[in-house]
């Protein structure tokens, strides 16, 4: 009558070992006095029983009435063990709850054979033991298999249930965490190996005498009714389960960070510090200490085998070498022999390292590759945007230009700082702060490397695409930008900081080459591939090019190219499309649906594309930063030498038609015509149409008695000239004369080396000196093309054919343009490149050319060099205004006397005309002629009636002040100051 009191009162205590314990005592006394009931035979391990046991009827109806109401305890009793075997030990009972389970089903399990001898048949204790410990796993499993059910979440998650999401997701990991310390390892290394494990969670040296002894006592109870159980057997049990589970639930955490991450990016940082301190914390790792059993080290090194876990999981030596992520130590040691034999030599089991470590580096570099194709695709997009709302050529605002690439350059860097920010704050934290940072620095600098890559590819692209010959919108807006993006990416620094780059990192600086190749290797490749040396190569080139270079590393080259153009379709679906740059369908690479551009690189691309196995320099063009710069500054000297072409084409078609004109009237009429076709003739039309038609005077004299004059300058020169100050006029806007850079310091921070004479090189600067490069080009060009000669030099025959007057007209012209490009110009050009030098040549060959003709045909040549240089200066006081926007300020000393004409001619007069070329004075900038305003009639009454009172009171007072004075004569010097003081 007593047990089953017991037993109850244990089942409702949830003491199942005790409900367990006194059931089998239960029928031990039943089985000892009947063979009637199987089941109590069976779970008491009874033997042999009498046959002639005598029983009273009385008993017999106890022991029936007593087995029929207890017959279905062991069931609910197993019931109840299993359930606690389902649940987290490490809430539900502990280590205890979990022993009286496992003892529970022990006892009641009708196949154990409790009763036979461990010496003489070992084999049901094996078997007891390795079912036990397979029980128990297998639930540990069903109850991880159900929490990683519950941490499914929904594909898209809306921004306002993003927090709740989180945190339930960050509840069940939590669980996880605690089930995989105490359920996986702690608890049955204490139940299994030690046989023994805290009670309650009393410390041991808060504990009295006893309570050590009633704690003892509880343990002794409970694994005393359990086997013993193989060290080897559960070390090898609980390392296949955790190399089974953990990538199950790493890859599991990984899909819902993703998610989270796509809503809620902030909230990863909190997860992730959260789940850092319940598996590597101080506290946790104090809680795990505590039991006063065992400590957490040692339940490791007694549960967990490296090599079996490590198999799948972080530990694992086989790793993608070709694909670098800042979360994968063994990617790093890869490259580095001492790392790896440092990772080898001090490996430790860390559920923080197997499950999160590696999976929040990885999802960060996921994150990152993920923001960096998102930044890239809304950089294009928005161009693109820009270039289609973009008003004609002609009627472009400066300043909207300006607006719009300014826009773009500072939503890009202010992109890269976000992407920079968001991945520090959810990666870097003070536990691993030189490890994470380390990892993040080299995942940043190589995502940027590839996103500068790929936008100056598809810039350069962009320019690739001809639309109508003078329409250069494009070359306008892209070259502006491509000029901000060199002084407005301030975040570049930071991100392709030298240190960071994976050669420094993995320690192949100092000239190694282990792993991976220097820019010189890779420009070996590329100029095998470059056919036809124009520094181009087509995609399926690049990949060759790259497979060549890098074939002795462990970096796939053509993978390479693939991965960092978005040449195929990524799993995170940023592909092709959203990035506009190319793609590839059925294996062949498609062109871009946005434009028609071919598809290749150049070298200064590939060099930033394929950073993760590129060894930069820390400064100077060959830096990450470097070619980034360089880059740019050809996109903006393209840029905007396309743009002058266009710009200047319409003026540039009058002058070359009044030029080729001038040039075939010069060799084909007499010079007295010229003269009189030009004006330059002072006698009347009449008189020098007869002396024209006069047969007496058609002879050689008739060109000596004429004097020579000194016209002025050609007009389709000055309108050349003039339009190219226009079209400057028209481009800029005042934000285009400010420095670009505060100071040189900040510019060498940015990779930009200026002297101390191109501080000021602005936007004002790229413009003037694209438009003078293209003027004097072109000039020089035209001049080639109607004077010049196959050989270069000036054409002999058609000087010949030409009058004395035409010759000093086009001397004038040539050495004008000499002078204002190449000694009046303050500015320079926009590139000192071969067109330049060969326009000077031209020029100065021409001239001289022209100065021996015209030395040749008349007598005093100092005369005429001074009269030209009379009609230069006034050409530049007359048009200075003008001149000056584009070559400068000239010194005004040299042209202070402009009024005096050139008296020292031929035959004594001047070889100027009287009339001079001064020009109307330009008008006034105001739209409105300032006129006085006529004020009020009844204002002009008051104040005229204030000035009549005020003159009324002045008059009185001085009669006031006589009268008084006449009676106060002999007061003396008082009188004459009261006097004094009264006016």
């Amino acid at each position: 009558s007593r047990l089953p009191r017991e037993i109850h009162r244990c089942l409702d205590d949830k003491n199942v070992h005790g409900a367990a314990a006194a059931l089998i005592s239960l029928f031990e006394v039943i089985s000892s006095r009947s063979k009637s009931y199987p089941l109590a035979n069976l779970l008491s391990g009874s033997k042999q029983i009498p046959d002639n046991i005598a029983n009273s009827p009385l008993l017999e109806t106890q022991m029936r009435m007593v087995y029929l109401h207890v017959q279905t305890l062991p069931t609910r009793v197993e019931k109840l063990a299993r359930r606690v075997l389902l649940q987290s030990a490490a809430k539900q009972g502990g280590a205890r709850g979990t022993a009286a389970a496992l003892s529970a089903l022990d006892l009641l399990d009708v196949g154990s054979q409790k009763n036979a001898a461990p010496s003489s048949s070992p084999s049901p204790y094996a078997s007891r033991s390795t079912k036990l410990i397979d029980l128990y796993y297998e639930s540990k499993a069903q109850l991880l298999n159900k929490l990683l059910n519950r941490l499914t979440l929904p594909t898209s998650v809306s921004a306002a249930d993003a927090t709740s999401v989180a945190n339930a997701a960050e509840f069940i990991l939590s669980k996880i965490v605690l089930i995989l310390q105490y359920d996986v390892i702690l608890h049955p290394y204490q139940i299994f190996v030690q046989r023994n494990f805290p009670v309650t969670n009393t410390s041991e040296n808060d504990a009295t005498e006893e309570m050590k002894a009633i704690n003892n006592k509880i343990v002794n109870d409970i694994m005393s009714s359990m086997p013993r159980f193989d060290s080897d057997l559960l070390k090898s049990k609980a390392s296949r389960f955790l190399a089974a589970h953990l990538p199950l639930i790493r890859t599991k955490v990984k899909s819902v960070l993703m998610i989270i991450a796509g809503t809620t990016a902030s909230k990863l940082g909190q997860i992730r510090q959260s789940l850092y301190d319940k598996t590597d914390g101080i506290e946790c790792m104090n809680a795990l200490d505590s039991s006063g059993v065992c400590s957490w080290d040692e339940a490791v090194s007694g549960m967990v085998d490296i090599r079996v876990v490590s198999h799948g999981t972080s530990f694992a030596p086989a790793v993608d070498s070709g694909k670098l992520s800042i979360g994968d130590n063994q990617g790093v040691a890869a490259s580095n022999g001492h790392n790896g034999q440092q990772l080898g030599s001090s490996r430790r089991f860390s559920l923080w390292g197997a499950l999160f470590s590696n999976t929040f580096s990885s999802l960060v570099h996921s994150l990152l590759t993920t923001s960096f194709h998102s930044v890239h695709a809304r950089v294009v997009s928005t161009l693109r945007t820009s270039l289609a709302r973009a008003p004609p050529f002609e009627y472009m605002l400066p300043h909207e230009a300006h607006r719009n690439a300014l826009r773009i350059a500072t939503d890009l860097d202010a992109s890269l700082r976000k992407v920079s920010d968001d991945a520090h704050e959810l990666l870097v934290h003070a536990e691993e702060r030189e490890e994470s940072e380390r990892r993040l620095r080299q995942s940043l600098y190589v995502q940027t490397c590839e996103i500068m890559g790929r936008l100056l590819n598809e810039l350069r692209r962009m320019l690739l695409v001809k639309q109508k010959e003078e329409d250069a919108i494009k070359e306008l807006i892209v070259g502006r930008l491509c000029h901000l993006l060199k002084f407005r990416l301030a975040s570049l620094p930071n991100l392709l900081d030298p240190k960071s780059s994976p050669a420094v990192l993995a320690g192949l600086g100092g000239g190694k080459s282990t792993g991976m190749i220097s820019l010189m290797e890779l420009s070996s490749s590329f100029d095998l591939a470059d056919d036809d040396d124009d520094g181009l190569i087509s995609i399926e080139e690049a990949m060759e090019a790259m497979e060549s270079a890098f074939s002795g590393t462990h970096f796939d080259g053509a993978e390479m190219v693939r991965d960092t153009l978005l040449l195929s379709t990524s799993q995170s679906g940023a592909g092709d499309t959203a990035s506009g740059v190319t793609n590839r369908t059925n294996g062949s690479f498609a062109p871009n649906k946005h434009s028609s551009a071919p598809q290749n690189v150049t070298l200064a691309e590939l060099a930033l594309l394929s950073a993760k196995g590129l060894r930069h320099d820390a400064s100077g063009p060959q830096s990450a930063l470097g070619t980034v710069q360089s880059s740019l500054d050809e996109i903006v000297t393209r840029c905007f030498k396309g743009w002058a072409q266009a710009a200047l084409s319409p003026p540039l078609k009058s002058f070359r038609t009044k030029l080729r004109e001038t040039i075939e009237v010069a060799s084909t009429v007499s010079d007295i015509e010229w003269r009189r076709m030009n004006g330059l003739i002072e006698k009347d039309d009449d008189d020098v149409l007869k002396e024209i038609h006069d047969p007496a005077t058609i002879n050689d004299d008739l060109t000596q008695r004429q004097k020579i004059v000194v016209g002025h300058l050609s007009p389709h020169f000055l309108s050349y000239l003039l339009a190219v100050a226009a079209v400057l006029n028209r481009s800029i806007c005042p934000a285009d004369s400010l420095p670009p850079v505060p100071s040189l310091d900040y510019a060498k921070s940015l990779g930009i080396c200026f002297s101390e004479k191109e501080e000021t090189v602005n936007m004002m600067v790229t413009i003037r000196g694209s438009l003078l490069g293209e003027a004097v080009s072109s000039i020089s060009q035209s001049l080639k093309e109607e004077v010049c000669d196959i050989h270069g030099g000036a054409d002999k025959e058609l000087l010949k054919q030409c009058s004395p007057s035409s010759l000093i007209q086009l001397l004038m012209d040539v050495k004008f343009v000499n002078r204002c490009f190449f000694e009046r110009n303050q500015n320079g050009f926009l590139s000192t490149s071969d067109f330049v030098d060969d326009s000077r040549g031209i020029m100065t060959n021409l001239s001289q050319r022209l100065s021996d003709s015209v030395n040749a045909a008349v007598e005093d040549g100092l005369s005429i060099d001074r009269a030209i240089s009379e009609r230069h200066s006034q050409v530049f006081v007359s048009c200075g205004l003008f001149l000056s926007s584009i070559f400068g300020e000239a010194d005004r000393d040299k042209h202070s006397s402009l009024s005096d004409s050139v008296s020292n001619g031929v035959g004594g007069t001047s070889l100027l005309l009287s009339s001079s070329l001064v020009t109307t004075p330009l008008a006034s900038s105001r739209r409105f002629t300032l006129l006085p305003i006529q004020a009020e009639k009844s204002l002009t009454e008051l104040q005229l009636r204030s000035r009549y009172g005020k003159k009324v009171r002045e008059e009185k007072e001085s009669k006031d002040v006589s009268s008084g004075n006449a009676l106060g004569t002999g007061f003396g010097f008082l009188s004459s100051m009261l006097s004094t003081k009264t006016r």
